[in-house]
């Protein structure tokens, strides 16, 4: 859940108030540090308004394959413990669906480090051989392409606020 700074944020930026102008009249001595970052990993509401659909698009695939993922995952531990070789290493490949949620809830709230993550795990991702089949491929290739857009679009270097 979102604190009551980040809402109080989020409601200015909707309102189009600039991230300066948002400095200089939330900014107080006990949540500079705070605000600041805010401020740094929330777009603005124009941008969110703008890319929102694109932003939806990347949800859906990311969506798509991480249940996908899970599906297959289910597959193979209903097998293994069918013929008595389920091992709770199986349980292991739990991991890549619960970060991709992770990942998913920040996307889903805008926030740049779910785009930063996104980029660099779908990287890392390709690096897996059953990630570079051909329909996974190419999900994968957009998931990276459009966390790429979404985080130059929305949060270029210019609008960064320093301390």
């Amino acid at each position: 859940m979102a604190d009551a700074l980040e809402q109080q944020i989020l409601g200015e930026l909707k309102k189009g108030t600039g991230k300066p102008a948002l400095l200089k009249k939330l900014d107080t001595k006990d949540n500079h540090d705070d605000l600041v970052w805010y401020l740094n990993h929330l777009p603005t509401g124009k941008g969110r308004k703008d890319c929102q659909w694109i932003n939806w698009l990347l949800v859906i695939v990311l969506l798509a394959l991480t249940v996908k993922k899970l599906y297959f995952m289910a597959m193979v531990q209903l097998n293994a413990a069918a013929i008595n070789q389920f091992s709770p290493m199986l349980l292991l490949d739990l991991i890549v669906p619960a970060i991709n949620f992770y990942v998913l809830s920040k996307i889903i709230r805008f926030h740049r480090q779910g785009y930063q993550f996104m980029a660099v795990l779908g990287v890392l991702a390709l690096v897996r051989p059953e990630n570079r089949i051909v329909p996974d491929l190419a999900l994968y290739l957009i998931i990276i392409s459009l966390s790429i857009f979404l985080l130059l679009r929305l949060f270029p270097k210019q609008d960064r606020i320093t301390y």
